[in-house]
């Protein structure tokens, strides 16, 4: 029963939730009464007609809030409320939380107010209830209730510290055992290490062995002449093949020693630098995988140098001009494009982050480092090169790199040097919805106009965009329709371009 007296005059915030919530549950204790009782006969239900019950103070203050704001009109003055009076009333108890007692007070205040049966007492009883001497009763009994509470409590708290402390206990025996699991782990991978080394140089000398042969029954079958051609060219792809195995073993010995030194390194290293060393060495797991996967995919030796050799010319132009200064090619890879610079006797080396590419340049003769390329630019003076080139390496890049990259390639460039950057080109729709894709290291497809303006917007002068490399047999016809123009151009027409920036003079 509520019977607790408000003396804030203030109106608290309408709470709408809780004024709905309160009306659904009114609304279901209604239908529940309504339910449990038992049904009276009609002549019954006219006989005790809600308007003319005599309610005693106690029934008022158990009604439901609709009721009692109408039966207290009812009892007190003897009519029903109007409209408004039983909304004002119906908010005060719903929104504001004024107590009943305090209403009923306020209905025996006014002077045509009746008496109600057991008002005094019920008043009595509400202001005794609400009284200091109660209030302070209630709170000492709560005190004593928690003081007697209070062992249990601590003996709660300490089984609970006792629970935490066994469940640190067993969580500190778990990681020591990992760690030694991890270090016996450890020590069987650089067992097998050594033993997958010695078995893949036992292999290569095999291969190297079985080419041999094959070289030498090559020669063979040239000297029987030409009445065995199909079976010289059917040895000649084994001995391709042989070859390409010959290649990737190689590579996975190189992998294996690399894998080793690190390994090894990492044992006489403290924990916390070899945690350090040991992520740097997973991001070179797929070294050897990603060479076998430009093999394939990106073409011969070769076909890269025939498609770089477009920029032969502006290069030499652009070295003459500025003074014979270096070219530094960025995420050289195999080395095609330096090797084409060293034929034409022009000073260039590169920078590439796969350690097996790295070996292959170097077993050519090349001179190629193994370095980011921001940490390799940063480290370069002012106005030092001639040229720098970059092909198929910026859609490998966040954002916030490609920025940084082009802003210190325009720092170390000379005045009129010149930045060429070859990408896949987005406009080919084939290019920008499935080949793109075909390399699982790219990030994100960058149209031309977007790599222009920001080697603009950076500082380059002039940028020309060169589109390189249509479908064969395709791009060359020339359509009257629009549309099939359209449909041309965006599916077999150029499958890459270049972006050829020049600084200033």
């Amino acid at each position: 029963m509520d019977t607790k007296e408000t003396t804030n005059t203030a109106a608290p915030e309408l709470d709408l939730d809780e004024l709905m919530q309160r009306i659904r549950a009114e609304v279901t204790e209604r239908k529940k009464q309504s339910e449990a009782a038992p049904p009276r006969p009609k002549s019954e239900a006219r006989t005790t007609d809600f308007a003319a019950r005599r309610f005693t103070a106690r029934e008022l203050l158990t009604l439901p809030t609709s009721e009692f704001t109408r039966a207290a009109y009812l009892a007190f003055l003897g009519r029903e409320p109007l409209p408004d009076e039983f909304v004002r009333l119906r908010d005060r108890l719903l929104v504001n939380h004024v107590g009943r007692m305090r209403v009923l007070r306020e209905f025996h205040a006014s002077a045509s107010a009746r008496n109600v049966e057991g008002f005094w007492q019920e008043s009595l009883k509400d202001r005794l209830y609400w009284s200091p001497p109660a209030k302070f009763g209630r709170g000492f009994a709560r005190l004593i209730a928690n003081i007697c509470n209070s062992p249990r409590w601590l003996r709660e708290f300490f089984a609970r510290v006792e629970l935490l402390e066994r469940r640190s206990a067993e969580s500190a025996a778990a990681a020591r055992a990992m760690q030694s699991a991890q270090n016996a782990d450890r020590q069987n991978a650089l067992k097998n290490a050594n033993q997958t080394r010695e078995q893949l140089v036992a292999t290569r000398q095999a291969l190297d062995n079985a080419i041999g042969a094959l070289e030498r029954r090559v020669a063979g079958l040239k000297q029987e002449g030409a009445g065995i051609a199909a079976r010289l060219g059917e040895t000649a792809i084994m001995l391709a093949h042989a070859r390409k195995d010959q290649e990737d073993h190689w590579r996975a010995i190189v992998n294996q020693k690399l894998i080793l030194e690190s390994v090894l390194a990492a044992e006489e290293t403290a924990s916390v630098e070899s945690s350090s060393q040991s992520a740097t060495e997973n991001s070179h797991l797929l070294d050897a995988l990603y060479l076998s996967f430009e093999d394939r995919y990106r073409g011969t030796r070769e076909d890269i140098k025939n498609r770089q050799r477009v920029y032969l010319e502006q290069i030499e132009e652009c070295v003459a001009a500025t003074g014979n200064g270096a070219v530094i090619d960025i995420g050289c890879g195999r080395g095609e494009w330096l090797e084409l610079l060293g034929e034409a006797a022009i000073e260039a080396h590169g920078y590439d982050l796969n350690r097996m590419a790295v070996e292959e340049s170097h077993a050519r003769g090349l001179d190629v480092r193994f370095a980011d390329a921001i940490e390799a630019l940063s480290a370069l003076p002012d106005n030092s090169c001639s040229a720098i080139t970059g092909f198929h390496i910026i859609e490998h890049l966040p954002f916030e790199i490609l920025v940084r990259l082009i802003d210190h390639a325009l720092r170390v460039l000379r005045p009129g040097g010149i930045l060429i950057v070859e990408t896949p080109n987005p406009a080919n729709l084939v290019v920008a919805a499935e080949k793109f894709y075909f390399d699982p290291t790219h990030r994100n497809p960058l149209p031309s106009e977007l790599t222009s303006y920001l080697l603009q917007s950076r500082g380059f002068g002039s940028v020309e965009i060169r589109p390189l490399h249509p479908v064969g047999g395709h791009a060359s016809r020339n359509y009257d329709d629009p549309m099939l123009a359209f449909l041309q151009d965006k599916l077999f027409g150029a499958q890459d371009y270049a972006a050829l920036a020049r600084k200033n003079p």
